[in-house]
Protein backbone atom coordinates (compact mmCIF):
# COMPACT_ATOMS: atom_id res chain seq x y z
CA UNK A 1 0.00 0.00 0.00
CA UNK A 2 1.44 3.36 -1.05
CA UNK A 3 1.88 5.92 1.77
CA UNK A 4 -0.32 9.02 1.53
CA UNK A 5 1.21 12.10 -0.04
CA UNK A 6 0.59 15.46 1.63
CA UNK A 7 0.17 18.63 -0.40
CA UNK A 8 3.44 20.44 -1.07
CA UNK A 9 3.74 23.55 1.20
CA UNK A 10 3.84 26.91 -0.54
CA UNK A 11 5.07 29.29 2.20
CA UNK A 12 7.28 29.29 5.32
CA UNK A 13 4.43 28.75 7.78
CA UNK A 14 3.11 25.77 5.80
CA UNK A 15 6.63 24.30 5.59
CA UNK A 16 7.13 24.55 9.35
CA UNK A 17 3.74 22.94 9.98
CA UNK A 18 4.48 20.22 7.42
CA UNK A 19 7.89 19.38 8.89
CA UNK A 20 6.53 19.32 12.45
CA UNK A 21 3.81 16.81 11.52
CA UNK A 22 5.85 14.63 9.16
CA UNK A 23 8.55 14.03 11.75
CA UNK A 24 6.04 11.67 13.35
CA UNK A 25 5.24 10.10 9.94
CA UNK A 26 8.55 9.40 8.24
CA UNK A 27 6.89 7.22 5.59
CA UNK A 28 4.93 10.27 4.33
CA UNK A 29 8.06 12.37 4.14
CA UNK A 30 9.95 9.59 2.33
CA UNK A 31 7.19 9.25 -0.27
CA UNK A 32 7.13 13.02 -0.93
CA UNK A 33 10.91 13.06 -1.41
CA UNK A 34 10.46 10.90 -4.51
CA UNK A 35 9.04 13.96 -6.24
CA UNK A 36 11.64 16.23 -7.91
CA UNK A 37 9.35 19.22 -7.57
CA UNK A 38 9.03 18.55 -3.82
CA UNK A 39 12.80 18.32 -3.36
CA UNK A 40 13.34 21.55 -5.29
CA UNK A 41 10.83 23.46 -3.13
CA UNK A 42 12.24 21.94 0.06
CA UNK A 43 15.74 23.14 -0.89
CA UNK A 44 14.28 26.57 -1.59
CA UNK A 45 12.72 26.66 1.89
CA UNK A 46 16.01 25.61 3.53
CA UNK A 47 17.91 28.33 1.63
CA UNK A 48 15.45 31.06 2.65
CA UNK A 49 15.57 29.91 6.27
CA UNK A 50 19.39 30.01 6.31
CA UNK A 51 19.34 33.51 4.82
CA UNK A 52 16.89 34.64 7.47
CA UNK A 53 19.15 33.28 10.20
CA UNK A 54 22.18 35.02 8.66
CA UNK A 55 20.27 38.31 8.48
CA UNK A 56 19.16 37.88 12.10
CA UNK A 57 22.74 37.20 13.25
CA UNK A 58 23.96 40.29 11.40
CA UNK A 59 21.21 42.41 12.94
CA UNK A 60 22.01 41.14 16.44
CA UNK A 61 25.71 41.84 15.91
CA UNK A 62 24.94 45.42 14.87
CA UNK A 63 22.69 45.89 17.90
CA UNK A 64 25.33 44.54 20.30
CA UNK A 65 28.04 46.71 18.74
CA UNK A 66 25.79 49.76 18.98
CA UNK A 67 25.09 48.98 22.64
CA UNK A 68 28.81 48.68 23.43
CA UNK A 69 29.57 51.97 21.67
CA UNK A 70 26.67 53.68 23.45
CA UNK A 71 27.96 52.41 26.80
CA UNK A 72 31.43 53.72 25.95
CA UNK A 73 30.01 57.14 25.01
CA UNK A 74 28.07 57.40 28.26
CA UNK A 75 31.28 56.71 30.18
CA UNK A 76 33.33 59.25 28.27
CA UNK A 77 35.11 56.95 25.83
CA UNK A 78 35.26 57.71 22.12
CA UNK A 79 33.85 54.75 20.14
CA UNK A 80 36.90 54.15 17.97
CA UNK A 81 36.90 50.50 16.97
CA UNK A 82 40.65 50.24 17.35
CA UNK A 83 40.49 51.59 20.91
CA UNK A 84 37.81 49.10 21.94
CA UNK A 85 39.82 46.30 20.34
CA UNK A 86 43.17 47.31 21.79
CA UNK A 87 42.19 48.52 25.28
CA UNK A 88 43.93 46.28 27.74
CA UNK A 89 46.36 44.86 25.20
CA UNK A 90 49.78 44.44 26.76
CA UNK A 91 52.14 47.00 25.29
CA UNK A 92 49.65 48.31 22.71
CA UNK A 93 52.15 48.30 19.84
CA UNK A 94 50.76 48.15 16.27
CA UNK A 95 47.50 50.01 15.68
CA UNK A 96 45.90 49.86 12.23
CA UNK A 97 43.97 53.07 13.00
CA UNK A 98 47.01 55.14 13.98
CA UNK A 99 47.90 58.11 11.74
CA UNK A 100 51.23 56.48 10.96
CA UNK A 101 49.41 53.44 9.57
CA UNK A 102 47.33 55.71 7.34
CA UNK A 103 50.51 57.29 6.02
CA UNK A 104 51.77 54.88 3.37
CA UNK A 105 54.53 57.18 2.09
CA UNK A 106 57.51 55.26 3.44
CA UNK A 107 58.03 51.55 3.76
CA UNK A 108 60.60 51.87 6.53
CA UNK A 109 62.04 54.41 8.91
CA UNK A 110 65.37 54.19 7.12
CA UNK A 111 63.77 55.15 3.81
CA UNK A 112 62.10 58.12 5.50
CA UNK A 113 65.39 59.31 7.00
CA UNK A 114 67.17 58.92 3.68
CA UNK A 115 64.56 61.08 1.94
CA UNK A 116 64.48 63.90 4.47
CA UNK A 117 68.29 64.04 4.82
CA UNK A 118 69.03 64.10 1.09
CA UNK A 119 69.72 67.66 -0.15
CA UNK A 120 66.95 69.06 -2.34
CA UNK A 121 69.15 69.19 -5.42
CA UNK A 122 70.13 65.53 -5.08
CA UNK A 123 66.65 64.07 -4.60
CA UNK A 124 65.70 61.35 -7.04
CA UNK A 125 62.37 61.28 -8.85
CA UNK A 126 61.12 58.61 -6.43
CA UNK A 127 62.19 60.66 -3.41
CA UNK A 128 60.44 63.75 -4.76
CA UNK A 129 57.27 61.68 -5.23
CA UNK A 130 57.38 60.31 -1.67
CA UNK A 131 57.94 63.74 -0.11
CA UNK A 132 55.08 65.20 -2.20
CA UNK A 133 52.81 62.34 -1.12
CA UNK A 134 53.70 63.00 2.51
CA UNK A 135 52.83 66.69 2.17
CA UNK A 136 49.48 65.70 0.64
CA UNK A 137 48.85 63.31 3.53
CA UNK A 138 49.63 65.88 6.23
CA UNK A 139 47.30 68.39 4.55
CA UNK A 140 44.47 65.86 4.55
CA UNK A 141 45.03 64.70 8.14
CA UNK A 142 46.28 67.95 9.68
CA UNK A 143 43.98 67.61 12.73
CA UNK A 144 45.51 64.25 13.61
CA UNK A 145 49.15 65.24 13.05
CA UNK A 146 50.99 66.80 16.03
CA UNK A 147 51.44 70.53 15.65
CA UNK A 148 55.14 70.70 16.58
CA UNK A 149 56.16 69.56 13.12
CA UNK A 150 58.42 66.74 12.13
CA UNK A 151 57.78 63.67 10.03
CA UNK A 152 55.28 61.09 11.18
CA UNK A 153 57.08 57.79 11.70
CA UNK A 154 55.43 54.92 9.74
CA UNK A 155 53.30 52.77 12.04
CA UNK A 156 55.22 49.62 11.20
CA UNK A 157 58.45 51.28 12.37
CA UNK A 158 56.82 52.84 15.46
CA UNK A 159 55.31 49.49 16.38
CA UNK A 160 58.65 47.75 15.89
CA UNK A 161 60.37 50.30 18.15
CA UNK A 162 57.78 49.73 20.86
CA UNK A 163 57.87 45.97 20.40
CA UNK A 164 61.61 46.05 21.05
CA UNK A 165 61.05 48.17 24.17
CA UNK A 166 58.64 45.59 25.57
CA UNK A 167 61.45 43.08 26.01
CA UNK A 168 63.17 45.29 28.59
CA UNK A 169 60.45 47.64 29.82
CA UNK A 170 59.00 47.39 33.30
CA UNK A 171 55.61 49.04 32.96
CA UNK A 172 54.44 49.11 29.32
CA UNK A 173 54.87 45.35 28.92
CA UNK A 174 52.41 44.74 31.77
CA UNK A 175 50.09 47.75 31.84
CA UNK A 176 46.72 48.36 30.19
CA UNK A 177 47.38 50.48 27.09
CA UNK A 178 44.49 52.65 25.84
CA UNK A 179 44.79 54.25 22.36
CA UNK A 180 43.95 57.98 22.33
CA UNK A 181 42.75 59.64 19.13
CA UNK A 182 42.87 63.06 20.81
CA UNK A 183 45.15 64.61 23.43
CA UNK A 184 42.60 64.11 26.23
CA UNK A 185 40.58 61.08 27.25
CA UNK A 186 38.48 60.20 30.28
CA UNK A 187 38.82 56.46 30.85
CA UNK A 188 35.99 54.97 32.97
CA UNK A 189 36.85 52.93 36.06
CA UNK A 190 34.84 51.56 38.97
CA UNK A 191 35.16 53.51 42.20
CA UNK A 192 36.20 50.31 43.96
CA UNK A 193 37.39 51.61 47.34
CA UNK A 194 35.57 49.50 49.95
CA UNK A 195 33.86 46.14 50.42
CA UNK A 196 32.31 47.10 53.77
CA UNK A 197 28.59 47.03 53.04
CA UNK A 198 29.09 47.21 49.30
CA UNK A 199 31.16 45.82 46.45
CA UNK A 200 32.17 46.94 42.99
CA UNK A 201 31.77 50.64 43.52
CA UNK A 202 28.47 51.06 45.32
CA UNK A 203 26.53 47.92 44.38
CA UNK A 204 24.96 46.42 47.51
CA UNK A 205 23.84 42.77 47.55
CA UNK A 206 21.59 41.21 50.19
CA UNK A 207 19.70 37.98 50.92
CA UNK A 208 15.94 38.48 50.58
CA UNK A 209 12.92 36.66 51.98
CA UNK A 210 10.12 35.74 49.59
CA UNK A 211 8.34 38.92 48.54
CA UNK A 212 10.90 41.23 50.16
CA UNK A 213 11.90 44.25 48.06
CA UNK A 214 15.36 45.31 47.01
CA UNK A 215 16.92 48.46 48.42
CA UNK A 216 17.66 50.68 45.39
CA UNK A 217 21.40 51.19 44.84
CA UNK A 218 23.60 52.24 41.98
CA UNK A 219 27.21 51.61 41.05
CA UNK A 220 29.66 54.46 41.48
CA UNK A 221 31.78 55.14 38.42
CA UNK A 222 34.76 57.43 38.13
CA UNK A 223 37.16 58.31 35.36
CA UNK A 224 40.88 58.62 34.93
CA UNK A 225 41.80 61.85 33.19
CA UNK A 226 44.41 60.89 30.61
CA UNK A 227 46.17 63.90 29.09
CA UNK A 228 48.84 63.24 26.48
CA UNK A 229 52.20 64.67 27.51
CA UNK A 230 55.11 65.17 25.13
CA UNK A 231 58.14 62.95 25.60
CA UNK A 232 60.96 64.21 23.42
CA UNK A 233 64.49 63.05 22.77
CA UNK A 234 67.41 64.69 20.99
CA UNK A 235 70.45 62.91 19.61
CA UNK A 236 73.46 64.29 17.76
CA UNK A 237 75.10 61.76 15.44
CA UNK A 238 78.05 61.93 13.02
CA UNK A 239 77.23 62.63 9.40
CA UNK A 240 79.21 59.53 8.40
CA UNK A 241 76.37 57.53 9.91
CA UNK A 242 73.78 59.73 8.21
CA UNK A 243 75.29 58.99 4.81
CA UNK A 244 75.09 55.24 5.39
CA UNK A 245 71.37 54.47 5.10
CA UNK A 246 71.73 50.87 6.29
CA UNK A 247 73.70 51.82 9.40
CA UNK A 248 71.33 54.73 10.05
CA UNK A 249 68.30 52.48 10.05
CA UNK A 250 70.07 50.03 12.35
CA UNK A 251 70.74 52.89 14.76
CA UNK A 252 67.08 53.93 14.66
CA UNK A 253 65.97 50.37 15.44
CA UNK A 254 68.50 49.75 18.21
CA UNK A 255 69.36 52.94 20.08
CA UNK A 256 65.95 54.56 19.82
CA UNK A 257 63.95 51.72 21.44
CA UNK A 258 66.31 51.70 24.44
CA UNK A 259 65.91 55.44 24.95
CA UNK A 260 62.13 55.34 24.57
CA UNK A 261 61.80 52.39 26.95
CA UNK A 262 64.03 53.94 29.61
CA UNK A 263 62.33 57.32 29.80
CA UNK A 264 58.82 55.90 29.50
CA UNK A 265 59.55 53.68 32.48
CA UNK A 266 60.88 56.58 34.53
CA UNK A 267 57.61 58.45 33.95
CA UNK A 268 55.35 55.47 34.58
CA UNK A 269 57.26 54.45 37.73
CA UNK A 270 58.04 57.72 39.50
CA UNK A 271 56.69 60.62 37.45
CA UNK A 272 55.06 63.37 39.54
CA UNK A 273 52.12 63.96 37.20
CA UNK A 274 53.21 67.52 36.29
CA UNK A 275 53.52 67.63 32.50
CA UNK A 276 54.31 63.92 32.68
CA UNK A 277 52.59 60.69 33.80
CA UNK A 278 51.80 60.05 37.47
CA UNK A 279 54.02 57.15 38.42
CA UNK A 280 52.59 54.12 40.15
CA UNK A 281 55.32 54.36 42.81
CA UNK A 282 55.20 58.13 43.29
CA UNK A 283 54.07 59.39 46.67
CA UNK A 284 51.11 61.19 45.04
CA UNK A 285 49.57 57.92 43.82
CA UNK A 286 46.26 57.90 45.77
CA UNK A 287 46.25 54.08 45.85
CA UNK A 288 49.78 53.76 47.25
CA UNK A 289 50.09 51.99 50.62
CA UNK A 290 53.18 52.77 52.70
CA UNK A 291 53.94 50.05 55.26
CA UNK A 292 55.61 51.09 58.51
CA UNK A 293 59.01 49.83 59.63
CA UNK A 294 59.71 47.70 62.68
CA UNK A 295 60.14 49.27 66.08
CA UNK A 296 63.81 50.14 66.56
CA UNK A 297 64.72 49.25 63.00
CA UNK A 298 67.97 50.86 61.96
CA UNK A 299 68.81 52.56 58.69
CA UNK A 300 69.39 51.16 56.14
CA UNK A 301 67.91 47.65 56.46
CA UNK A 302 65.20 45.46 54.98
CA UNK A 303 63.98 42.67 57.22
CA UNK A 304 61.90 39.55 56.71
CA UNK A 305 59.14 41.13 58.79
CA UNK A 306 59.18 44.16 56.45
CA UNK A 307 58.64 41.82 53.50
CA UNK A 308 55.78 39.99 55.23
CA UNK A 309 54.13 43.27 56.23
CA UNK A 310 54.22 44.45 52.60
CA UNK A 311 52.91 41.15 51.27
CA UNK A 312 49.99 41.31 53.73
CA UNK A 313 48.82 44.57 52.12
CA UNK A 314 48.83 43.32 48.51
CA UNK A 315 45.47 42.69 46.84
CA UNK A 316 45.01 38.89 46.67
CA UNK A 317 43.92 39.15 43.04
CA UNK A 318 47.36 40.66 42.31
CA UNK A 319 49.33 37.67 43.60
CA UNK A 320 49.68 36.24 40.10
CA UNK A 321 50.79 39.53 38.47
CA UNK A 322 52.80 41.34 41.13
CA UNK A 323 56.57 41.78 41.26
CA UNK A 324 59.14 43.12 43.70
CA UNK A 325 60.89 46.19 42.22
CA UNK A 326 64.07 46.59 44.26
CA UNK A 327 67.09 48.88 43.96
CA UNK A 328 70.31 46.91 43.26
CA UNK A 329 72.06 48.36 46.33
CA UNK A 330 69.55 46.41 48.47
CA UNK A 331 70.94 43.07 47.24
CA UNK A 332 73.03 42.45 50.40
CA UNK A 333 69.94 43.07 52.58
CA UNK A 334 67.70 40.75 50.57
CA UNK A 335 70.27 37.94 50.33
CA UNK A 336 71.13 38.08 54.04
CA UNK A 337 67.58 38.27 55.40
CA UNK A 338 66.85 35.76 58.16
CA UNK A 339 63.61 34.39 59.58
CA UNK A 340 63.65 35.16 63.34
CA UNK A 341 63.04 32.07 65.50
CA UNK A 342 63.24 32.87 69.19
CA UNK A 343 66.76 34.08 69.94
CA UNK A 344 68.09 32.50 66.75
CA UNK A 345 66.98 32.39 63.16
CA UNK A 346 67.40 30.83 59.73
CA UNK A 347 68.12 32.16 56.27
CA UNK A 348 65.20 33.06 54.06
CA UNK A 349 64.89 30.83 51.00
CA UNK A 350 64.87 32.72 47.72
CA UNK A 351 63.58 31.04 44.58
CA UNK A 352 66.02 30.19 41.81
CA UNK A 353 66.04 32.59 38.91
CA UNK A 354 66.54 32.16 35.19
CA UNK A 355 68.51 33.76 32.40
CA UNK A 356 72.24 34.41 32.03
CA UNK A 357 72.60 36.11 35.44
CA UNK A 358 71.17 33.16 37.36
CA UNK A 359 70.39 35.36 40.36
CA UNK A 360 67.72 34.20 42.80
CA UNK A 361 64.75 36.09 41.45
CA UNK A 362 61.69 35.36 43.57
CA UNK A 363 60.60 36.12 47.11
CA UNK A 364 57.45 34.53 48.57
CA UNK A 365 56.91 33.12 45.09
CA UNK A 366 56.74 36.63 43.58
CA UNK A 367 59.42 37.61 41.01
CA UNK A 368 62.13 40.06 41.98
CA UNK A 369 63.18 42.73 39.49
CA UNK A 370 66.46 44.41 40.40
CA UNK A 371 66.21 47.83 38.79
CA UNK A 372 68.11 51.09 38.98
CA UNK A 373 64.81 52.78 38.11
CA UNK A 374 63.58 52.14 41.66
CA UNK A 375 62.45 55.49 43.15
CA UNK A 376 64.97 55.46 46.03
CA UNK A 377 68.19 54.01 47.41
CA UNK A 378 68.42 51.52 50.26
CA UNK A 379 66.83 52.72 53.49
CA UNK A 380 64.48 55.23 51.84
CA UNK A 381 60.83 54.81 50.84
CA UNK A 382 60.84 53.35 47.32
CA UNK A 383 63.92 51.15 47.67
CA UNK A 384 61.63 48.10 47.72
CA UNK A 385 58.14 48.09 46.21
CA UNK A 386 55.52 45.38 45.69
CA UNK A 387 53.47 46.31 42.64
CA UNK A 388 51.01 44.86 40.14
CA UNK A 389 51.63 46.86 36.96
CA UNK A 390 48.54 45.39 35.26
CA UNK A 391 46.62 47.88 37.43
CA UNK A 392 48.35 50.79 35.67
CA UNK A 393 46.75 52.56 32.66
CA UNK A 394 48.73 54.07 29.77
CA UNK A 395 47.05 56.44 27.33
CA UNK A 396 48.93 56.44 24.02
CA UNK A 397 48.19 58.70 21.03
CA UNK A 398 49.92 56.09 18.85
CA UNK A 399 51.97 58.75 17.06
CA UNK A 400 55.72 59.26 16.90
CA UNK A 401 57.38 62.08 14.96
CA UNK A 402 60.97 62.45 13.86
CA UNK A 403 62.73 65.60 12.70
CA UNK A 404 66.31 66.44 11.80
CA UNK A 405 68.57 69.47 11.55
CA UNK A 406 71.96 69.59 9.90
CA UNK A 407 72.43 73.27 10.80
CA UNK A 408 72.48 73.20 14.63
CA UNK A 409 75.72 71.15 14.64
CA UNK A 410 77.08 72.22 11.25
CA UNK A 411 80.59 73.06 12.48
CA UNK A 412 81.05 69.61 14.03
CA UNK A 413 79.80 67.76 10.92
CA UNK A 414 76.94 66.20 12.83
CA UNK A 415 73.16 66.03 12.48
CA UNK A 416 70.61 66.46 15.24
CA UNK A 417 67.70 64.01 15.46
CA UNK A 418 64.58 64.83 17.45
CA UNK A 419 61.95 62.24 18.30
CA UNK A 420 58.63 63.00 19.99
CA UNK A 421 55.80 60.81 21.23
CA UNK A 422 52.69 61.78 23.20
CA UNK A 423 51.27 59.68 26.00
CA UNK A 424 50.14 59.62 29.63
CA UNK A 425 50.01 57.13 32.46
CA UNK A 426 47.89 56.90 35.61
CA UNK A 427 47.45 54.32 38.40
CA UNK A 428 44.27 52.37 37.64
CA UNK A 429 43.12 52.33 41.29
CA UNK A 430 41.55 55.40 42.88
CA UNK A 431 42.52 54.45 46.43
CA UNK A 432 43.42 51.44 48.59
CA UNK A 433 40.59 48.95 49.10
CA UNK A 434 39.01 48.39 52.49
CA UNK A 435 38.15 44.66 52.60
CA UNK A 436 34.73 43.35 53.63
CA UNK A 437 36.00 42.29 57.08
CA UNK A 438 37.09 45.91 57.69
CA UNK A 439 40.72 44.81 57.97
CA UNK A 440 43.77 46.78 56.83
CA UNK A 441 43.49 48.35 53.38
CA UNK A 442 44.88 46.52 50.35
CA UNK A 443 46.34 47.77 47.09
CA UNK A 444 48.29 46.84 43.98
CA UNK A 445 50.94 49.44 44.93
CA UNK A 446 52.81 48.84 48.22
CA UNK A 447 56.02 50.39 49.56
CA UNK A 448 58.09 50.31 52.75
CA UNK A 449 58.52 53.60 54.58
CA UNK A 450 61.89 55.20 55.23
CA UNK A 451 63.59 53.34 58.11
CA UNK A 452 64.90 55.25 61.12
CA UNK A 453 65.61 54.72 64.79
CA UNK A 454 62.68 55.42 67.14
Amino acid sequence: MTAPVKAVPTNQIQWEEYLNTTMTSPEVFAENLKSGDFREKLNGYIGSRDKAMTDLKSELTEQITASVIDLAKRNGVRPDSERIALAGAKGGTYNAGAPGALNKTWATGGQMLSDILTPQKKLTKEQHARLAAYQEFTAAYSERIPSEGGYLVPEETRAEILALTLEASIVRSQAMVVPMSTSKLRWPVLDFTTEVGEVFGGIVMSWLDEGEEFTPTSGTFAALALVAHKLGGLARIPNELVRDATALEAWVRQAMPLAVMHFEDLGFIKGNGVNKPLGGLHADNPALIVVGDESGQSTPTITWNNVLAMFARLLPESYGNAEWDITPDAIPEIFSMALPVGTGGSAVMLGEGAGPQRLPMSLLGIPIRWTRKAPAVLGTQGDISLVDWSKYVIGDTMTMTLDTSEHSAFTSDKTDFRIIERLDGQPGLLSPLTPENNGPTLSAFVQLETRSLD
